[in-house]
């Protein structure tokens, strides 16, 4: 469970469209950290080595201090 509320990702280069958009996000050790920007994100999901269609993300912030992206189950 990552608690998160919201799609986030730190590639900027995976975003179709992109707005500036600047947001707290606090972490689970109580430290913030801020939003670039706020966009749609194209995934291209893979199962079992079998390229899926593609899913169209939105509202996904771009957020460059993740180590690795955060895709929110609440939000599917």
């Amino acid at each position: 469970d990552t608690g998160c509320t919201t799609h986030m990702t730190p590639r900027r280069d995976w975003f179709r469209s992109y707005t500036p958009y600047r947001v707290p996000i606090s972490l689970a050790d109580h430290s913030v950290i801020y939003s670039e920007g706020i966009g749609s994100v194209e995934f291209e999901p893979s199962i079992g080595g079998i390229v899926q269609p593609s899913v169209l993300f939105h509202e996904v912030l771009h957020v460059p201090s993740l180590a690795t992206n955060l895709f929110c189950v609440f939000s599917l």
